[in-house]
């Protein structure tokens, strides 16, 4: 039974507002590699409007570089905003996660919480059993913006936070000199909890807010008290005249189940009927713009255009543009999709009025994310694995949700490797119920298929792949399942990093995760995990792993009270584990040949016995009743 949403959350779909139950959105801390992968900003092109009238680079610290005056904070934890040329650091924070900002070279301002909540005593920061969630503000100077009422606050930030679904950051705006701060815009739409995107061009709209009194404006950007991790970095503030007419394409979705997921890859038959097409605009100008149309032009083997209309959008104003379009019936191929906006007027600043997504029609992968499809300036990638969460080293699963529609085929899975990946340690595909899942507790041990284990060698760690195979092909009948990979690193010994797809945000669960003797969290966005849905080409093949098997050794009896007899055709140096159903290792040994091993002191159930031994090895399952 397909419970995602029935034991999770119903997902109220509005525009591309998506909202889910807090179960749904759990987040566990997560330490990060500061692995981002994204195309860098470029320098000079941060403006979207005409004259600018307030710029800063904190080239001078907080007593500004403006022609203004000096900045200021605020709150109870104002003192933790700082002016530096260092990355930030903490528990869950590297400092190469710095901001890639055009001036970070003479300094830029950061609210390091990560940092403030550790114990530095030892010289390592050690994160507290009872972080504080901080708040605290960076204010302007005073601002007459009498002559210039129609203006746009735009910043280069980066940041990162943990852990409930809606980010702490906001930029505030008063029209008193400071006294009071009736507007409240994001700082961080669009931005999943704990991904980092890399380093960001944001802007919101200063017109509608200063209407009251523009010669006494200040804005300030606020860390609200609801997190407590990890940073937020600013740096090149501006502030923009508005052109009379300027719309803004922000995004463009392509929702194959109307739910918000946005598969990279997806077989033709597992397409619904319709697909949820559009856009959210901006009105980037001074005016209200009447008639504002995006049109979607998607080219690919099977091309196809649709169109969605909003009758008006005042100034300031974000909205969904969007259609459940009747698609054809696709062939194999990339689509490349062009989302385009007008208006009855003629645009201003037309270099913001497209945006690209992509997918891929394919029989041999249905994946979440779209690695090597992306536009290539829109791809930004991470990595997660056992060195991200407290507690994971060993038995880390990550899940990715797949809805299917037809009856479908998956030998195997397919996992993206991050290059910071060591060889040696080992993983475990299966494919899940999502009632078994989302139980209470989750039911882990519950599976549909499973795989054995598979060692990660350094040919997988070079290629950057790693393919895991079902004994036997497993036909999945329309429903959603998870599929899964368990990752265990020999406590730490060789760390796993699987590359997570942080370009297309996704709801809550389309990734998840789930830490050992722990539960299921929200963490990871479109993490490759990916179902083989052809062997041709794979390791899937030909029936096995893309390893090679040890011959000659024979586990028995494969049901058993408690003694387990392994014999070996050959003598030689093995080693032996037994596994349990979420791949712990609960019994290890040594032994020059044959050996009997006792599992008595084991509760009932299914283990797997794995002999292994110069770089090959075998599994065999045996039932202890």
């Amino acid at each position: 039974m397909n419970q995602r949403y029935l034991l999770l959350s119903t997902l109220l779909v509005a525009g591309t507002c998506i909202a889910q139950s807090s179960r749904e959105t759990r987040y566990a801390l997560q330490h990060d590699d500061g692995t981002v992968q994204q195309a860098p900003p470029a320098a000079g092109t941060m403006r979207d409007g005409g004259d600018i009238i307030f710029s800063e680079d904190f080239s001078n610290g907080f007593a500004g570089n403006n022609g203004f005056g000096a900045w200021t904070t605020s709150g109870p934890n104002g003192d933790i905003w700082k002016r530096t040329t260092t990355g930030p650091r903490g528990a869950y924070t590297v400092v190469t996660q710095i901001i890639a900002s055009t001036s970070v070279a003479n300094g830029f301002a950061l609210f390091a919480s990560d940092s403030a909540n550790c114990d530095w005593s030892s010289g390592t920061p050690v994160w507290p059993a009872a972080p504080v969630e901080w708040e605290g503000a960076l204010e302007s100077p005073v601002l007459d913006l009498s002559a210039t009422p129609s203006v746009m606050l735009q910043w280069e930030q980066r940041l990162r936070w943990c852990c409930q679904a809606i980010s702490p950051h906001a930029v505030e705006v008063s029209t008193d000199g400071g006294l009071t701060w009736p507007t409240t815009l994001e700082a961080a739409a669009g931005i999943a909890t704990n991904n980092d995107p890399g380093t960001q061009t944001r802007s919101v709209m200063l017109t509608a807010a200063i209407t009251a009194d523009p010669s006494q404006v200040k804005f300030r950007f606020k860390h609200n008290p609801t997190g407590a991790a990890y940073h937020w970095q600013i740096d090149d503030v501006q502030l923009v005249e508005l052109y009379s007419d300027d719309m803004k394409v922000e995004d463009g979705y392509l929702s194959q189940t109307g739910d918000g997921d946005e598969y990279g890859r997806i077989p033709a038959d597992q397409f619904e009927a319709t697909m949820l097409m559009g856009s959210n605009v901006t009105n980037n100008g001074a005016q209200p713009q009447t008639n504002v149309t995006v049109n979607i032009d998607v080219v690919g083997a099977t091309p196809f255009n649709t169109s969605a209309t909003l009758p008006s959008v005042d100034p300031g104003v974000t909205a969904p543009a969007e259609v459940d379009y009747t698609l054809p019936l696709l062939s194999n191929g990339i689509y490349e999709a062009t989302f385009t906006v007008s208006a009855d007027a003629p645009d201003q600043v037309t270099t913001n009025n497209t945006f690209q997504r992509n997918f891929e029609v394919t029989p041999n992968r249905y994946s979440v994310d779209g690695i090597g499809i992306h536009p290539a300036a829109n791809q930004t990638l991470a990595t997660l694995g056992t060195s991200s969460f407290t507690g994971a080293t060993d038995g880390l699963i990550l899940l990715n949700y797949y809805e299917v529609h037809n009856p479908l085929t998956v030998y195997g899975i397919e996992v993206a490797l991050g290059n910071t990946t060591v060889a040696g340690g080992y993983v475990i595909a299966s494919l899940r119920d999502t009632a078994a899942v989302f139980a209470t507790p989750p039911a882990m041990t519950t599976v549909i298929a499973e795989t054995d284990p598979v060692d990660i060698t350094a040919a997988n760690v070079t290629s950057g792949l790693a393919q895991v195979c079902f004994t036997s092909p497993v036909d999945l009948a329309p429903n959603g399942y998870f599929g899964s990979i368990s990752l265990f690193s020999n406590a730490g010994a060789s760390h796993i990093r699987v590359v997570d797809d942080l370009t297309v945000p996704q709801p809550g669960v389309t990734s998840a995760i789930y830490i050992p003797n722990d539960d299921v969290y929200s963490n990871g966005n479109a993490m490759a995990v990916r179902l083989i849905t052809n062997p041709s080409g794979t390791a899937c093949a030909v029936g096995i792993n893309d390893r090679e098997e040890l011959n000659g050794v024979n586990i028995f009896p494969s049901i058993t009270d408690g003694i387990v007899n392994v014999r070996t055709q050959k003598p030689g140096s093995y080693t032996i584990e037994v596994l349990d159903l979420l791949g712990q290792t609960v019994l290890t040994t040594r032994s020059n040949g044959s050996a009997v091993i006792d599992l008595g002191n084991q509760p009932e159930g299914m283990y797997m016995v794995r002999v292994s031994t110069e770089g090959v090895s075998t599994v065999q399952r045996v039932t202890l009743n």
